[in-house]
């Protein structure tokens, strides 16, 4: 892991969050991701006539892995509003899980079966498997008001790889710890009081009784099997692929942590995907859990009360760790290089980047990454979104931006993490189900990623 990132400092958009929140106030193929970054998009490379929109015709296929009700809803409000705008456009939302995205999406490009638009989190192995299109050219092209300098710090370089970019941010997304606060301060302790991570499995112990536990971990899914100690693992300052030897007591420091976490946890924790620990933790089943800046929009439909007693903080620091971390990335929009709609597929992007949606976006899943989008405006929006936990919510937003001020650091990119995942997923369970030691559990998770880097050299 890169030592001595820079922190974001969001500066005046996280005080006018903090303040609001604290409840003030078409066709046809471009080879411009091939020929380099003097290639033209197809709008501006074709005959020069301007497109009608009126009568532009195209079926846009759009991977779209918002799963909550609230995302699928947001989504649907974008395809009713475009088809208004552009009668002879249709949008086909394609609703795959981010755990299954990646895999079909490879299948599907080996095959020549390509959409036009995904959301994205990790572009990496999406443009490693020459997937996605080059979207600089897009930006430069004479008389475009989508500019590069109109997002937050982190979240379009978050975006690039080699110099080129390759999404259209939209959110900036976080992976930090949502605490249940009733149960917590229920169990003799305070939130000020989780400063490491022996506070963390002091609070889980204190927490788990009559029924209750103190921390949730959905192990059933390679995808966030993975992602729960890569979280913590950043404020160890370790990150999971790395396997050196310097990052050895780490590694073993980061295994050891979620194995004193275990007695404190459900045992359904080890088939869990998402959904399930949402559930647990929307119910009061457990106090704690790692998740991120997505938090409101996949439980409100559960509990809204859950909402008004939830807090959130970057993981606390782990025994080799300077200081909690919270990892950011973007989510954002891509198109597919072998797009047969690069126009329209642009036009979209652009769309989905407005004032308008960027800000419907940004009150159900928290952060935008646009610098324009008004913030009065998200408020305003989150307020019918989630009329019942909306103090709640308030509270949660003013958390996240002050954690991604202080404690916010970009997100590495890991090439072959999906691979990776199932690695880890494997010897957490086998660890936290004792069939191995921590140093064996370290040894298997070494082996198998030392493998999946050596065939990507």
């Amino acid at each position: 892991m890169r030592r001595g990132k820079k922190r974001f400092g969001f500066g005046a958009v996280v005080v006018a969050l903090s303040l609001l929140a604290s409840g003030c106030g078409t066709s046809g193929g471009n080879n411009a991701a091939e020929n380099g970054k003097n290639s033209q998009p197809p709008s501006t490379a074709a005959s020069g006539e301007a497109i009608d929109w009126n009568t532009v015709k195209a079926d846009i296929r759009f991977v779209y892995p918002g799963t909550s009700e609230a995302e699928k809803e947001l989504a649907e409000q974008f395809k009713a509003r475009m088809k208004e705008k552009y009668p002879n456009v249709n949008i086909e939302y394609m609703y795959l899980s981010w755990a299954d995205m990646e895999k079909k999406l490879s299948v599907m490009l080996n095959s020549g079966d390509v959409p036009d638009l995904t959301q994205t989190q990790d572009i990496t192995n999406l443009v490693r498997l020459n997937g996605l299109e080059d979207l600089t050219p897009y930006f430069e092209q004479e008389g475009e008001h989508l500019k590069k300098d109109d997002f937050l710090p982190g979240t379009m370089e978050y975006a690039q790889e080699d110099g080129k970019l390759y999404a259209v941010p939209n959110l900036a997304n976080s992976f930090t710890m949502i605490v249940n606060e009733k149960m917590l301060n229920e169990a003799g302790m305070k939130l000020e009081d989780l400063q490491t991570w022996e506070d963390v499995e002091k609070a889980a112990k204190a927490m788990t009784k009559d029924g209750k536990y103190g921390f949730g971990y959905p192990l059933g899914t390679a995808r966030f099997a993975f992602r729960v100690p890569f979280t913590a693992a950043y404020s160890n300052n370790l990150l999971l692929s790395d396997t050196s030897a310097e990052s050895k007591n780490k590694y073993l420091e980061t295994l050891q942590h979620f194995k004193n976490l275990e007695p404190y946890q459900p045992k359904a924790h080890l088939t869990w995907g998402y959904p399930e620990m949402f559930r647990a933790y929307s119910n009061g089943e457990v106090g704690m859990i790692a998740a991120g800046t997505f938090f409101t929009a996949n439980v409100y439909s559960i509990s809204p009360d859950i909402v008004n007693v939830s807090r959130t903080i970057a993981y606390p620091k782990g025994p080799s760790g300077t200081s909690a971390k919270a990892p950011v990335s973007n989510v954002g929009i891509a198109m597919f290089k072998d797009s047969k709609n690069k126009e329209v597929a642009w036009r979209l992007i652009q769309e989905w980047s407005s004032q308008e949606f960027n800000s419907t976006a940004a009150s159900v899943v928290n952060v935008t990454a646009i610098k324009s989008t008004s913030l009065d405006e998200i408020i305003k929006k989150s307020e019918k979104i989630y009329p019942k936990a909306i103090e709640g919510h308030k509270t949660m937003l003013n958390d996240f931006s002050k954690l991604l001020d202080e404690s916010g650091v970009p997100m590495d990119k890991i090439p072959g993490q999906s691979e990776m995942e199932v690695i880890v997923q494997e010897q957490m369970a086998k660890l936290l189900n004792n069939k191995v030691t921590v140093e064996e559990a370290y040894a298997s998770i070494k082996d198998g990623i030392d493998k999946i880097k050596a065939k990507l050299e």
